[in-house]
């Protein structure tokens, strides 16, 4: 009898301790379960973080890349800038030397248009009114806005050039003194003739007393004659005997 209840105590522990034992099972596989839940979440949170991290890394890494860029593209910039102005300073020399040129160059083709305008009044009286207009169109060139300096400047020197060239050749043309017409021979610029259109009438220029002598040498005015005809090129060129100042005999 004393058995049986001592089983039956010791049945009713086992019972109570299995009981006692299943609950704390249960209680530890929710801590477990609670424990994994929030592995599981700070997981999650690391992974975020991670891909957070990696993103935040390739983003430096590509702010890095433009950050060097954008400082080597300053620099080049700064070289640019530093040219521009190196370059800027010498164009503003370039225009200072200009203007000073243009108010030296200024007095200057003043000064040729009197040396031409006296070397014709000096030189022998050949197609002066060609010449006179010529000087007197450098003149009023000279004063006109409109009409760049360099311009000015080469017409005046293609003037020089025409008056240098009437030293190279001999030429024959027509024109009128004293109500007269004339066939006139320039010999360069060192001798001038006239010859009336009949033939009759023949002068040369002196040009030191500034006038005109008549020449009744027949063999003078046969070369007048024949230099005319050369000038027109209506012969072959040869000799011509043909005196070139006062003191030789007409």
């Amino acid at each position: 009898m004393f058995y049986m209840q001592l089983v039956k105590i010791t049945l009713l522990l086992l019972f109570v301790n299995s009981l006692v034992f299943s609950n704390q099972i249960e209680k530890s596989m929710e801590v477990i379960e609670n424990t994994n839940n929030k592995l599981v979440d700070y997981q999650k949170q690391i992974d975020v973080h991670d891909e957070k991290h990696t993103q935040l890394v390739g983003e430096y890494r590509y702010v890095n890349e433009q950050l060097k860029s954008t400082k080597k593209y300053n620099t080049q910039l700064s070289n640019i800038i530093s040219s521009q102005k190196e370059e800027l300073a010498d164009i503003a020399q370039q225009i200072k030397d200009i203007e000073q040129t243009q108010k030296n160059i200024y007095p200057l083709m003043s000064d040729m248009i009197k040396s031409l305008k006296k070397l014709v009044e000096l030189d022998i009286p050949f197609l002066m009114q060609e010449r006179e207009e010529r000087i007197k169109t450098l003149e009023e060139t000279l004063d006109r806005a409109d009409i760049k300096t360099a311009e000015k400047f080469r017409i005046i020197l293609e003037a020089f050039k025409i008056e240098y060239d009437y030293a190279k050749n001999i030429e024959a043309y027509q024109e009128i003194s004293d109500g007269k017409t004339f066939n006139y021979l320039r010999i360069g610029r060192v001798a001038l003739y006239k010859q009336s259109l009949d033939s009759k009438d023949y002068f040369a220029w002196d040009n030191e007393s500034k006038k005109w002598d008549e020449i009744n040498d027949s063999n003078v005015q046969t070369n007048i004659r024949k230099g005319i005809k050369i000038a027109k090129k209506h012969e072959n060129v040869a000799f011509l005997q043909l005196p070139f100042n006062k003191k030789e005999e007409f």
